[in-house]
């Protein structure tokens, strides 16, 4: 039975820790206070309160990651709860923590954030030129994170929706939003759960993957019918155009391991 670590159990984490519980796997989780902790331990997965900061790691990292088959870093860059907070560094204090485990292998999950908002059509072969000061730092992180080369994948996962998530619900209603034309690149986080899930049993270690849903819809189209839907004030998008033209394909996963988006087309009501 593999030992999995994952940093970071929150909204995604727990899910993916969930699923890797009922395929028999022994899950560490970790949140960053003790109130959190109380869930996990009720879910089956070992708890641990760790602190990942600037300038290091708060609790008992060594133990966290000692005896660790698979470590998942899940946590989030966290620049819009703290401008302050320097997310690459974070990720080079995680690869320290392991830097002496050999036989430790790092899934880092990473986000499309890391492309420009004008790249244009992407796939895991294109160079990331971002344009904010969270895409750079998520650059930075992985930059770091392939230094471990077979020891290490990355999994840059698209807008994040389901269980009770999905950026509708900040849009609707809202006025002056830009590029009505630009694509959407979602992802459920059922498919995100399945997707981590293959990848891990299939021992795909050494690469880097897009996990994206293959349906790219017009922004000011999609969600406006999400608004309408469910009974939503419908945002107002402007009629400039606009340089905005990001679409994230996902190119590798069919072919390694078969994978198929089951919630590609799916609606909000199914979230």
């Amino acid at each position: 039975m593999k030992q999995i670590s994952i940093l970071g159990c929150g909204w995604l984490g727990r899910a993916l820790a969930k699923r890797l519980l009922e395929k028999g796997y022994a899950i560490n989780g970790s949140v960053r206070s003790e109130a959190k902790s109380n869930t996990l331990k009720a879910l089956g997965i070992s708890p641990y309160v760790i602190q990942i900061e600037n300038t290091g790691i708060a609790g008992a990292i060594k133990s966290f990651v000692t005896d660790t088959d698979i470590l998942i870093t899940a946590f989030p860059p966290g620049l819009g709860r703290n401008p302050d907070a320097d997310y690459a560094a974070r990720i080079k204090h995680v690869l320290t923590s392991i830097s002496s485990l050999s036989n430790c292998k790092l899934l880092h999950l990473s986000s499309i954030g890391v492309f420009g908002a004008s790249q244009g059509e992407v796939d895991e072969t294109t160079a990331p030129r971002p344009t904010t000061a969270v895409g750079n730092q998520l650059l930075e992180a992985e930059n770091a994170v392939s230094q471990l080369g077979s020891n290490a994948t990355i999994v840059r996962l698209g807008g994040l929706v389901g269980d009770g998530r999905h950026p509708v619900k900040q849009l609707a209603g809202k006025t002056g939003l830009p590029a009505p034309l630009a694509p959407t690149n979602l992802v459920h986080q059922a498919d995100v759960v399945s997707f981590l899930t293959a990848l891990i049993e299939g021992d795909f270690w050494g690469h880097t993957f897009h996990c994206v849903s293959p349906m790219h819809q017009k922004r000011a189209a999609f969600y406006t019918h999400e608004c309408k839907e469910n009974e939503l004030e419908p945002p107002q998008f402007l009629s400039e155009k606009n340089d905005r033209n990001k679409k994230v394909l996902d190119t590798k996963s069919a072919e390694l391991f078969g994978f198929e988006y089951k919630l590609a087309g799916c609606h909000f009501k199914d979230f």
